[in-house]
């Protein structure tokens, strides 16, 4: 199916929703669609391996081979860059009068799972920019870590399970620090092994301005941003209580497993179900039209585009999606501000997992977009005697890399040029904004500004090239994971019980409520689906 048939196909469905739903529920149809729709985008433009990275202007040995350097997608743009002021740039995301522009019906918990799931590959090295910390693989570091020394420190090292505590009841990740003793300036972690789970330069930068009480119970994590935000702790706490779920559940049948056994299969099971959740409800709500994402098995390995991963700088750099920021999140009748849903663990043992869940299934995150990123974002954030907020940070990354043009992009991923500011956005005020900055010329525009000031099409809940970008990094991303291939998705790699747990697993909300006691709980990237199911 080409382009043409598919703006045909959106623009039916977007009219007619119940083609979609009825879709869905054939399966050899579903199948067809999902198949031609992903390599519609996954063949958008050059397969990997990539001839450039952030090693080398030109391509290398290095460049092609040393992943510690995050790909590119383009070369360097040639020449001098005749480019507008950064702080003139970054004024165009920030929110007019602090009005928070809202989705169509993005739900909170998306933004939530977003930042979440995308921060376990994104990972921009602190010392060097160009570089990068990734494992380039979904693999869950979130609760395991990055390399293997850390998944022992988290380990229970006792029926596969990581270690947990309990509150009021429920299983909750273990504190980081001990409660008792911890001050802001001496850290006394609650076990020795968790000293070593991330470096103390990089944690003493994420918990700066953290207030004591809220320091004192930060949990210990696979990544070293697990207590960032509510949302990060939410997704941080139930994929540790569902691990722990399948480990009861493979000893029960499998009681001659040693620990080793069981927490192997159990990761691999819960990898697999953090790939179907992306696929089928992550990556599918990034249009509304009431379709399941469902290739058919194996046809990944058919393609010409199943090479492995290579994180690259665009796909870093358009996944700030800081205008999903809502200015406060409701739980019941209470308002709580940025600042108290950030750095805050002591907010979700208090509240409990099903409530917060629930709140923020129930409320509409930011639109994707300009004119629309909470001030916070253009505070000063102070990186030894850098003091740039983190959107100049943002943009200067772009700078830096040389990034080509907007148009150079488009075309790149199979799309026109544009040949002016009105075909790349229909609002007026947004318009003459860039065409005063870049001086009337749709050829200079940057592709960071571009992919943000973009509209939407009709369905869709990101711009035009943005949708094209994210698709084909994500499809190409998830569906070469190893544990996808035909060869090692089998009952050998997952046993009886955990095929099983893999195919009753459909969307976020069935791990989630199989690991919440409240009956009445709803998970949901899509606040219309809550409306419509209460």
């Amino acid at each position: 199916m080409d382009e043409f048939l598919f703006q045909i196909a959106f623009r039916l469905v977007n009219r007619f929703p119940w083609i979609g739903r009825m879709a869905s529920r054939i399966t050899w149809l579903r199948r067809f669609i999902s198949d031609n729709y992903i390599n519609w985008q996954a063949y958008a433009t050059n397969p990997r391996p990539r001839p450039f990275s952030m090693a080398a202007p030109y391509t290398t040995w290095q460049s092609l081979t040393d992943r510690t350097f995050t790909g590119r997608h383009l070369p360097e743009a040639e020449g001098e860059q005749n480019l507008p002021s950064m702080g003139r740039v970054a004024n165009l995301w920030r929110r007019k009068e602090n009005k928070e522009i809202p989705s169509v019906d993005t739900s909170i918990l998306f933004s939530f799972f977003a930042q979440w799931f995308t921060d376990s590959f994104l990972r921009t090295d602190f010392r060097d920019r160009r570089r990068n910390t990734s494992n380039h693989e979904i693999d869950l570091c979130q609760i395991y870590g990055l390399r293997e020394e850390i998944t022992h420190y988290l380990r229970l090292k006792k029926d596969g399970k990581l270690k947990h505590q309990m509150i009021d009841g429920e299983i909750f990740p273990p504190y980081l620090f001990n409660v008792e003793e911890t001050t802001t300036g001496n850290w006394v972690f609650a076990d020795k092994e968790f000293e070593k789970l991330h470096p103390r330069f990089v944690l003493e930068f994420v918990f700066n301005n953290v207030p004591e009480e809220r320091l004192k119970r930060m949990f210990a994590t696979g990544l070293e941003h697990g207590n960032s935000s509510i949302g990060y702790t939410l997704m941080n706490t139930i994929m540790l209580r569902e691990h722990n779920r399948i480990c009861d559940l493979l000893k029960e049948t499998y009681s001659e497993w040693d620990d080793e056994r069981l927490f192997q299969t159990a990761r691999n099971i819960m990898i697999v179900l953090l790939i179907k959740v992306v696929l089928r409800d992550y990556v599918s709500h990034f249009t509304r039209f009431d379709f399941t994402l469902d290739p058919t098995p194996g046809m990944a390995e058919r393609q010409r585009w199943y090479r492995a991963n290579w994180i690259s700088l665009e796909f870093n750099l358009l996944y700030r999606w800081h205008s999903m920021v809502p200015e406060y999140y409701m739980v019941g009748n209470k308002r709580f501000k940025l600042d108290e849903f950030r750095n805050n663990t002591p907010l979700v043992t208090q509240y409990g997992v099903g409530p917060l869940i629930t709140a923020a299934s129930m409320q509409r995150a930011g639109r994707v977009g300009l004119y629309n990123t909470p001030g916070f974002f253009f505070d000063p954030l102070p990186i030894g005697d850098d003091n740039r907020s983190v959107m100049e940070h943002t943009i200067e990354m772009g700078r830096q890399a040389k990034l080509r043009s907007f148009n150079d992009y488009r075309e790149a991923f199979s799309m026109p040029r544009l040949r002016s500011f009105e075909e790349l956005t229909d609002d007026p005020e947004l318009q003459r904004e860039l065409k005063e900055l870049y001086h009337d010329r749709i050829e200079d525009l940057e592709w960071q500004v571009g992919i943000f000031a973009e509209d939407h099409d009709e369905g869709f809940s990101l711009g035009r090239l943005m949708v094209r970008m994210v698709g084909y990094d994500a499809f190409t991303h998830a569906l070469t994971n190893p544990l996808v291939s035909t060869y090692v998705h089998n009952e050998m790699t997952f046993s009886k019980v955990g095929q099983f747990v893999i195919e009753e697993t459909n969307a976020l909300e069935d791990i989630v409520k199989r690991n919440v006691k409240d009956s009445d709980i709803v998970a949901s990237f899509r606040t219309s689906a809550v409306s419509s199911d209460s």
